[in-house]
């Protein structure tokens, strides 16, 4: 199969383009910076796997456009789209006091560039005779964040795309899921996990008693991908070690103690 898997270059991104590698599958990233771009072509390249870094930007028609073209130029298809580039925002501030312009940039690259590469990718697929869009949402799509709404939202609204494409595409055998992770540690929340025992804290809170791995997502990824999960669409599986199960009983628990008054 031919993959390609936009912010790629680095974190669970990364972890999933090599894995779709060491699965067989050629593998393109769209990936915004040009150093970790070329950096994982050429090690990929020198492990003997078929791999191809694209510079560019989700948010670009442009840039969606010329990645699909050459993946199909180099490989001839395109089966899989990772729409997996995201951010969480500069500011900590809440909804109130929320600059616009980092509300906008949110929403630009985690929802609207999905829409933007699906846009690019669903013609390619249909021509291929099929294929999986796997949509890299969050947990925090049915929780909150404090201070993060606008991640929260962007990731909501990324499951609600994921349903409505997922219906769209089915007569081209086009499947559309989502994967919805809990506690994971990337480039992204990095500065989190510096605070001195946070790790440990959040492992705690998992019952699975641990926070999820690049292994992890990429298992989870790999199966969305392949011919084992052709009658799987419009779904979001939450990858999270039980972290939503155990928060909502706990809610109902904590109402049970402190009820409303």
């Amino acid at each position: 199969k031919v993959a390609l898997i936009t912010g790629g270059g680095a974190g669970l991104g990364r972890g999933m383009a090599e894995r779709f590698c060491a699965e067989g599958a050629s593998v393109a990233i769209l990936e915004i910076k040009p150093d970790i771009t070329h950096d994982f072509e050429q090690r990929a390249t020198e492990r003997g796997f078929e791999a191809l870094g694209i510079v560019g930007d989700v948010t670009d028609p442009d840039s969606a456009r010329d990645a699909v073209a050459q993946c199909t130029a180099r490989w001839g298809r395109l089966d899989t789209l990772v729409n997996n580039a995201g951010v969480t925002g500069s500011s900590h501030a809440d909804l109130v006091d929320l600059d616009l312009s980092d509300w906008n940039r949110v929403l630009e690259v985690n929802l609207t560039g999905a829409l933007i590469c699906t846009q690019h990718a669903a013609p390619a697929m249909r021509a291929a005779g099929g294929g999986s869009i796997i949509n890299m949402t969050s947990i925090s799509a049915r929780t909150t964040y404090p201070s993060r709404g606008a991640y929260s939202v962007s990731k909501a609204a990324l499951e609600s795309l994921t349903l409505q494409s997922s219906v769209e595409l089915a007569k081209w055998n086009i499947r559309v899921n989502s994967m919805s992770l809990g506690w994971f540690r990337t480039a992204l929340n990095e500065d989190t996990y510096q605070i001195p025992g946070e790790l440990a804290k959040r492992n705690l809170t998992v019952p699975i008693g641990r926070i999820g791995t690049l292994e992890d997502c990429a298992n989870l990824a790999v199966f969305l991908a392949g011919d084992e999960s052709t009658y799987l669409t419009g779904e979001s599986i939450e990858l999270d070690g039980g972290l939503i199960a155990a928060a909502l009983k706990s809610t109902g628990l904590l109402a049970r103690i402190r009820p409303a008054t």
